[in-house]
């Protein structure tokens, strides 16, 4: 594990909290945030500490066994959370746990969110799922959110909590943390109107097809 990469990593963690903290998307010291290292080495935040007064070495690097490498404070609470995705999806790079409003309301009225705008099915490939209410900060809640996700999903709403997303790159999972929280505003809005109509299935896999081997290689400037 290379210093200067561990510390870019953290660099980018706390970035990515105080992204979070200004768009509205989680507050105090809720929520968080990890990237992998490598293939068997998280960085996270920690637990009870407020994003703006962040260091790189407050940022806690564990194993997927939880157990911490570097870092004197205590990982976030929702460790387990994070774990269980990493070890479901080989390839996903980073996981962003957040309180949004719109998104935390569907998960409080434990409604899924249909794919209603097109960059949401592109980013995470149909229905948000909501899942079943588990106490935060255990492995089952982390079991269930892998389970909501099946299907190629990488988002889940988490019953009377909030949402998680995982992305293959921190700024894919930000991305689609904020696609949810959008998208959720917009269902909440457009509930007010009457019916909804979802994207069917045909377009939502036309849409995530796109987005995989086209739209986001172009993000990346490899096409």
């Amino acid at each position: 594990m290379k210093e200067e990469v561990l510390e870019k990593i953290r660099t980018e963690v706390i970035k990515a909290g105080l992204t979070l903290v200004q768009s509205g998307m989680t507050f105090g010291t809720y929520g968080n945030i990890s990237q992998r290292v490598d293939g068997n080495i998280i960085a996270i935040t920690p637990s009870g500490r407020v994003y703006e007064r962040l260091t790189t070495e407050d940022i806690v690097v564990t194993n997927l066994e939880g157990l911490t490498i570097v870092g004197k404070l205590i990982p976030s609470s929702e460790l387990p959370l994070h774990l269980e995705i990493y070890k479901k999806f080989p390839e996903a790079r980073a996981v962003v746990h957040t309180h949004s409003i719109y998104a935390s309301a569907l998960a409080v009225a434990h409604k899924d969110l249909p794919p209603v705008i097109d960059d949401l099915a592109q980013i995470v490939g149909g229905s948000v799922r909501c899942t079943e209410y588990t106490a935060a900060g255990t492995k089952e809640l982390g079991e269930k959110a892998v389970e909501a996700m099946e299907g190629g999903r990488n988002a889940a709403l988490l019953a009377n909590h909030g949402a998680v997303c995982w992305g293959r790159s921190l700024q894919e999972a930000l991305s689609t943390a904020q696609i949810l929280e959008k998208a959720a505003h917009i269902y909440c809005v457009a509930h007010s109107f009457g019916t909804q109509f979802p994207l069917n299935e045909n377009t939502v896999n036309a849409l995530r097809d796109f987005y995989l081997n086209h739209y986001s290689k172009r993000q990346r400037g490899e096409e």
